[in-house]
């Protein structure tokens, strides 16, 4: 990730908190719950991304990490749909046969299972919520999902990783900042005559400038 994505990314990071504390009072325009979902998917696509750079750069090492951190998210995000099914299960009988972990630990089948419980939840989803899961559980399903697939490429030809996945990386970003954009216009109506909203999100949407490097001095002029 050069600096001007990693600024943009750091700034995206900053709006997806704003939008995190100000929900309720935003959530109820689509166009708005669409552009925070955009938002937020790229931000983990970035951190995929940024792995497998950090894999092209010739850190194959790195990529196992990466790949071990992303199985994890991926078991905590599923986690609490088959704690909360297994207490649905008085209410939606045969629910927690639906979202249970499965038996073997290999990848495949943890992503499989995945899978599963994103075609399975549109049936289930106001049963959830009413169990007060997060509006947007499985939004972040399908994250942690996208975030794992990305990590289980091989760490091999680690120099067309680097250049795919920085190319990849300038087009997610891009998304993004539009995603920001729309966003934009919609808090600052919300927010019109909330001064202290409105600085939040200035200070939220703001990218940093580069840091300027002086300019060598001129030599005094020889008499």
């Amino acid at each position: 990730m050069n600096d001007n994505d990693r600024r943009r990314v750091e700034m995206g990071q900053r709006v997806s908190t704003f939008c995190a504390d100000n929900d309720d009072a935003l959530k109820t325009f689509p166009i708005y719950v669409t552009n925070k979902n955009i938002i937020n998917t790229e931000l983990a696509f970035a951190d995929t991304q940024g792995a497998l750079q950090q894999t092209g750069l010739g850190s194959a090492r790195g990529a196992f990490e990466a790949k071990d951190t992303a199985r994890e998210n991926l078991r905590e995000r599923m986690s609490p749909i088959v704690k909360t099914a297994r207490r649905m299960e008085p209410l939606f009988d045969g629910i927690s046969d639906i979202f249970r972990m499965p038996r073997n630990r290999n990848d495949q089948d943890l992503l499989a299972a995945a899978r599963a419980f994103i075609a399975q939840i549109p049936a289930f989803k106001d049963g959830f919520l009413s169990f007060a899961m997060p509006p947007d559980f499985d939004v972040q399903l399908q994250n942690a999902i996208d975030a794992f697939e990305a990590s289980l490429i091989p760490p091999g030809s680690a120099t067309d990783q680097h250049v795919e996945a920085t190319a990849e990386m300038g087009a997610s970003v891009r998304r993004m900042m539009l995603a920001v954009r729309i966003v934009d216009g919609i808090v600052r109506n919300v927010f019109a005559g909330d001064i202290g909203k409105l600085a939040a999100w200035e200070s939220a949407s703001h990218v940093e400038k580069a840091p300027q490097t002086p300019k060598p001095k001129s030599p005094p002029p020889t008499p």
